[in-house]
């Protein structure tokens, strides 16, 4: 594995692509990717990986029925590989569960399930409330960060609780073998989330590095925070894609300026 500053002891959230991994080192497996994190951080430290499902209820439509056990993940083949590894395990929420590996099983466990599932309560509130906390991502960019959902919350953007799914029929609600949930919030598109990357890049605060064609970001939660709060709280424009491109940022713009003008 490269040496993106990973220590014995961090807490760190990985969002990956096998495919960008493979680009850099050819011959490697996902088991190495897995074992080689653990290995690195030992269980004094902690290693999370997004288990993501999306099993919300939709109207007049089918919908998935969330199994803590059998659901795979549909974030990438190292989330999914790392979901069933040894001593991982997986919240409950139905549409934003987490795999969890380390110290943060000492307070959350696999019953976790907040109504605000990537906000208060959540493992990213976890990460925010800890010291020595990172996000490591391997060949993806920002529109793959999580914790951005949380920074969305808690600045608050402007729309953060409007759905980008009506279009859909989606509603506020998750779906497992135990049951419904009612939902808080749902998170939306996270493609813009390169433009708080490129402000961040901009004014040194991170550096994008690149290893052979793989691009990758080590990045204290700290920082994200600070940077975090006032760029979603005055920038949330630049959070949403370009009028026309973005069904879901288009829902969220349309209910927003409703919102204002009334």
């Amino acid at each position: 594995m490269i040496d993106a500053g990973l220590k014995k002891g961090q807490h760190i959230i990985v969002h990956s692509s096998f495919r960008k991994i493979r680009s850099a080192f050819e011959n490697i497996l996902v088991d190495e990717i897995v074992e080689s994190l653990k290995e690195i951080i030992t269980p004094e430290g902690s290693v999370i990986m997004p288990a993501f499902t999306y099993c919300y209820k939709i109207k007049y439509k089918f919908i998935e029925v969330f199994n803590k056990q059998k659901t795979p993940v549909k974030v990438g083949a190292v989330a999914e590989r790392f979901r069933t590894s040894d001593d991982v395990v997986r919240t409950s929420s139905p549409t934003h569960s987490f795999s969890i590996w380390g110290r943060i099983k000492e307070d959350i466990g696999e019953s976790n399930s907040p109504e605000s599932p990537l906000g208060t309560h959540s493992v990213m509130s976890w990460f925010a409330k800890h010291d020595d906390c990172f996000v490591l991502l391997l060949g993806v960019d920002f529109s793959s960060l999580t914790f951005g959902h949380y920074l969305e919350i808690k600045a608050p953007a402007p729309w953060n609780d409007f759905s980008p799914w009506n279009y859909l029929n989606v509603e506020r609600v998750g779906v497992s073998d135990s049951g419904e949930q009612q939902l808080k919030e749902i998170p939306g598109c996270s493609k813009s989330f390169i433009n708080f990357e490129n402000f961040l890049i901009s004014k040194g605060a991170i550096t994008k590095n690149i290893y052979r064609e793989m691009n990758f970001y080590f990045v204290e939660i700290k920082l994200l925070l600070k940077e975090g709060i006032p760029y979603f709280k005055t920038e949330y424009k630049n959070l949403l894609c370009p009028e026309g491109s973005c069904r879901p940022c288009d829902e969220r713009r349309k209910q927003f300026l409703k919102n204002v003008n009334e």
